[in-house]
């Protein structure tokens, strides 16, 4: 066995006997057994952006290629024509069900597709609601492959303001939000400690975290004699985490090689919106050396947050409103029309530049985008009258080969999302027949593979 795997079998032999969490070997075994075959691991990106899209302005007209739309044709996008995948005619069903406003339940539901819980967040007309209702695509997924890397999943914002139902998409379960994180800065010291340390101050500080986990560890074990069989069984799974932590703080810190480069980070206010641009490229390239150094293979990219009102001044000088109240003009109010769907090219633009990036890595016979699959959501369909209709759903990469993509595939509309959001999770590996309100269907959604 390999001297990671004895290192990790020895820790856990000093916790007086107790036993290590069969997923925990599973994954260790499935490492070996991908060292051995070099197959590169899968991942998931998703990618949120705000307030409803111009569905006469995304879709193509009938005929015409799948990329011909006046939001889709940005050069940057169409670049990558060929593995793309658009999705026509899903529906976001279950977010017709449950309290809340049209934002909150497109936002909380968007990645799991169930209500959201009773709570105090206060909506349009009164409306109120809590957190969502159930796990999200992304956690699910990073509860089984998340402990074959150092971070199970990585949430990422550029400008997502404050702690309510329309700024969290991330769930690990019922009531329980991931806020991301929008200072691309502090992200980078969480990933890899402070870029201007020396290394003598990093191992003090992986001293002082050890000498800290080993006490918590002490007083654990001598707890577990003076309690009952169940509260036993509660302090084992806590001494596994807190072991689990110490052998991460342990690991070798991340050695920069080949395409697992570090990042120039300059002096940056992540809190200005005039600065969205530099700090959306900065949350790019942080997440793509993350999967570069493999550091995760589960991520979010959140664009603002629900109903986000900024004026995106640097997409034109003739944009004045903000993107929320564009986003409520009317389909009579051209200009108004035309600064929205310019918005929405914007962020395609941004799409663009994030596969291009994902592609400049290689790995094995090919790049980390191969086997990736960015999944591209919004909380509505349609801003202007909050409809949750034939959602604009992009599919960025194949996923290892999981999905067929280069086209346009249209299901035919009253699709619940809950299929798709399947279909994602067969693409990572996993085999669960639904996510979300099993009222929603079970299964993938066909024509996708």
């Amino acid at each position: 066995m390999s001297r990671k795997t004895l290192s990790r079998r020895a820790a856990f032999r000093g916790l007086g006997g107790l036993c290590v969490g069969l997923p925990l070997l599973e994954a260790m075994t499935d490492r070996r057994a991908r060292a051995q075959t070099k197959q590169p691991p899968k991942r998931l990106l998703v990618w949120y952006t705000p307030n409803g899209t111009i569905p006469s302005n995304f879709w193509p007209k009938d005929g015409e290629d799948f990329l011909s739309s006046p939001i889709l044709s940005v050069p940057e996008l169409v670049e990558h024509r060929e593995d793309l995948l658009v999705v026509k005619g899903v529906d976001m069903v279950s977010a017709t069900r449950g309290p809340g406003d049209a934002h909150q339940k497109g936002t909380g539901q968007c990645l799991t597709g169930i209500k959201l819980l009773e709570g105090a967040f206060s909506g349009d007309a009164g409306q109120s609601a809590g957190w969502a209702g159930g796990i999200s695509l992304d956690q699910r997924i990073a509860a089984v492959r998340g402990q074959e890397t150092r971070f199970a999943s990585l949430e990422l914002g550029v400008l997502v303001e404050g702690a309510h139902v329309g700024s969290r998409i991330n769930y690990r379960g019922a009531g329980q939000p991931l806020p991301p994180e929008n200072d691309p800065a502090r992200a980078y010291r969480r990933l890899f400690g402070d870029p201007n340390a020396d290394s003598g101050a990093v191992e003090q500080a992986l001293a002082r975290r050890r000498a800290a986990l080993d006490l918590v560890r002490g007083q654990f074990d001598r707890a577990r004699g003076q309690v009952s069989t169940t509260d036993r069984d509660k302090l084992d799974i806590h001494i596994a985490s807190i072991a689990d932590l110490q052998d991460r703080l342990q690991k070798v810190d991340v050695v920069f090689e080949g395409q697992c480069q570090p990042l120039t980070l300059d002096s940056l206010d992540a809190t200005r919106v005039a600065n969205m641009p530099a700090i959306g490229k900065l949350q790019m390239d942080l997440m793509a050396l993350a999967f570069a150094c493999d550091l995760t293979r589960v991520g979010t990219l959140m664009w603002t947050h629900s109903a986000a009102d900024y004026v995106l001044g640097f997409v034109g000088d003739d944009i004045k409103d903000g993107h929320h109240s564009l986003a409520h003009k009317g389909d009579e109010d051209l200009p108004k029309v035309d600064q929205n769907t310019r918005i929405n090219r914007w962020y395609m633009q941004q799409l663009g530049y994030l596969i291009s990036k994902l592609k400049s890595i290689p790995e094995g016979d090919g790049t980390v985008f191969d086997n990736t699959v960015v999944f591209c959501t919004n909380e509505q369909s349609k801003g202007n009258n909050h409809d949750r209709r034939g959602m604009p759903y992009i599919l960025a990469g194949s996923c290892g080969g999981h999905f067929r993509t280069g086209r346009l595939v249209d299901v035919g509309g009253k699709v619940p999302h809950n299929r798709l959001l399947t279909s994602l999770l067969h693409a990572m590996g996993l085999e669960d027949d639904t996510i979300g309100d099993r009222e929603f269907g079970t299964g993938p959604l066909a024509g996708l593979t």
